[in-house]
């Protein structure tokens, strides 16, 4: 029934006749190597823009991502605490997050990949890739990547911003650029008491940008850090354990110049990103049962671009050393060291664009792997395009993959890299106030990695004897009329995954993906000052029941400050996202805005 309400809005989507700018013709996707403008990529991209950043109903990054096609976000939780990320019916570590091209590798998990430093304020704009991106990032980016743009300091503005709201919910934010110093600085702590018992949470984020230039080399310096401890009743075990806790400590420093030498543009980069992990069994006995996991993955990389008529071409090289000290899982070091190699040829006045590229990744515990691709774009205009690509991918087991011990899950050293062929076929329709996108893909998986069990009194336990094999559609139409200051859009994906195991096996993760999805937003202004956002959003997973959520926010902006509201979950329906963790029914905030 919801499928036939979304697909009713077609029609009146269809009465647009007359255009507006979206502006994305003028963003360039920044991957690490060849930034390509949005209307000429021949890859499936979804650019998540400061229209959308601002109007959604949602507290974190997470909550805004997963109103958008082929991404799943399975909270435990509100409010972002902690969540796992899917893309096209991926498993949560095998997808890979960035910030400012700044890889958020955890060698221990995956579950820590969004603890994130970020406010929404500090974000010009998230860019989604789907499909393999192991070519471009590696081999974290198994079934695609998400790379958070944050703001640069070219506009003096100062915010301050306070908050309340359902569920004991209070927060303070603060946010500068200051483009004289080329500085942009943003804080903010936040906390509420939970919806249910032990389901309280306390979240601080601090992030810093600094920009600066010396004759032809700009130079950006990043860092930011995010405190965390929240209630984890049911978050990781059976429903029954209700008295789990974790606090988290996750930080992240770059350096970055970008130079030219001759006809070369080349960016090289050093990072550091840390990440401590306290979990408790039982969170005022910790001598029940207590981990403690601390990791650190140190990065350089260097990367080139070179234009020269219809050919372009990109090189990378990248050097990791990860290392985890845990009272768990032991002490482990793991180095990699990728090579990246890039060619983009326009030919036929630019309407075809042809790009074969690979990367050659070595890890000192899995040896050597080859991951070539290719995109063909075909440009029947400016605003049609068809489109394919196809590409291997691979992922290595993380540590807790590995090496867990606990009451409810074990390890397993015999694993493993998982691999994939992933291939896609999909067209772009960009007049001036429409975007409609479509694209069909497969994912072969071999070697895939599921925690499974026979029966429900033994212990999950990771083997590499699955395969899956993913097929899917994902459509989109977005329609910003010229005459009428609203927008409206909907989007719709279908997932298939056929998975083969053992007989008798339960599998924990491969079958929890979506079946079906549907997201619809409308955006309104009301007497310039004013905006109203609705987003209505339609799931049936796998193995869960199927809901859906009706959000709404309201924004209302005077000389000096602002407010808004926002209602989550309207309809007030009980569903769960991941491993049984009961989601709140409706809830409320509200707050002002002031700025400078």
């Amino acid at each position: 029934m919801k499928i036939i309400f979304a697909f009713l809005l077609l029609p009146f989507l269809l009465l647009g006749q007359d255009s507006l700018s979206t502006h994305l013709a003028e963003i360039e996707v920044t991957d690490n190597r060849l930034s390509i403008p949005f209307r000429e990529n021949v890859r499936s991209i979804t650019v998540i823009n400061q229209e959308k950043i601002n109007s959604i109903p949602g507290h974190s990054t997470v909550e805004l991502i997963q109103h958008f096609a082929g991404i799943d976000v399975r909270q435990r939780g509100i409010h972002g605490v902690q969540s796992d990320l899917s893309l096209r019916g991926s498993t949560f570590d095998q997808v890979l997050v960035l910030i400012d091209g700044i890889p958020m590798i955890d060698p221990q998990t995956g579950h820590h990949s969004l603890n994130l430093p970020l406010t929404k304020d500090a974000i010009e704009r998230i860019e989604i890739i789907k499909g393999s991106a192991s070519r471009i990032y590696g081999p974290n980016a198994f079934a695609g990547a998400i790379n958070i743009v944050t703001k640069n300091s070219l506009k003096e503005s100062l915010s301050a911003t306070v908050e309340a709201g359902s569920f004991g919910l209070r927060k303070g934010q603060i946010t500068a650029n200051l483009p004289t110093s080329g500085t942009s600085i943003s804080l903010s702590t936040q906390a509420a008491d939970g919806y249910k018992y032990n389901t309280d949470y306390q979240l601080t984020n601090g992030f810093v940008r600094q920009n600066w230039q010396t004759k032809n080399t700009y130079w950006k310096l990043m860092a930011g850090m995010t405190f965390r401890k929240f209630g984890a009743n049911g978050f990781y075990a059976s429903p029954k354990f209700k008295d789990q806790y974790e606090e988290i400590q996750t930080s992240i420093t770059s350096l970055q110049m970008t130079t030219k030498l001759g006809n070369w543009k080349v960016t090289p980069r050093v990072y550091w990103r840390r990440n401590q992990d306290m979990y408790l069994f039982v969170r005022l006995k910790p001598e029940i049962y207590r981990n403690m996991h601390i990791n650190n993955t140190l990065g350089a990389e260097i990367n080139t671009t070179l234009k020269k008529g219809n050919y372009t071409t990109g090189i990378g090289l990248t050097l990791n050393q990860f290392y985890l000290r845990s009272n768990n899982l032991g002490k482990h070091n793991r180095r990699s060291i990728g090579l990246f190699v890039e060619e983009r040829i326009q030919l036929f006045d630019n309407q075809l664009d042809i790009v074969p590229g690979f990367n050659l990744h070595y890890y000192n515990d899995y040896g050597v792997k080859f991951f070539p691709g290719l995109d063909i774009g075909w440009h029947f205009n400016r605003n049609t395009k068809l489109y394919a690509n196809a590409g291997y991918t691979w992922r290595v087991p993380t540590f807790t993959d590995l090496y867990y011990v606990g009451p409810t899950n074990i390890g397993n050293t015999d694993l493993v890299p998982e691999s994939a062929l992933a291939i896609e076929i999909g067209t772009k329709y960009q007049p001036k106030n429409w975007q409609i996108e479509a694209a069909i893909f497969r994912r072969d998986g071999q070697n895939i990695i599921d925690w499974t069990k026979t029966n429900d009194t033994l212990k999950w336990h990771p083997n590499n004897y699955n395969q899956v094999i993913t097929t899917g559609l994902e459509t989109s139409i977005e329609w910003q009329p010229s005459r009428i200051p609203l927008t409206l859009s909907t989007n719709y994906t279908f997932l298939n995954s056929s998975f083969e195991a053992q007989e008798g096996h339960i599998s924990k993760y491969a079958l929890t993906n979506l079946r079906h999805q549907i997201n619809t937003r409308l955006s309104v202004t009301l007497l310039r000052n004013g905006n109203l956002s609705m987003t209505y959003r339609w799931l049936q997973r796998v193995t869960l029941p199927d809901y859906d959520l009706l959000d709404t926010k309201f924004n209302w902006r005077f000389k000096h400050f602002s407010i808004f509201a926002q209602a989550n979950n309207i309809l007030d329906r009980r569903y769960t996202e991941t491993n049984l963790v009961e989601m709140p029914g409706f809830w409320f905030s509200g707050g002002i805005r002031f700025r400078k």
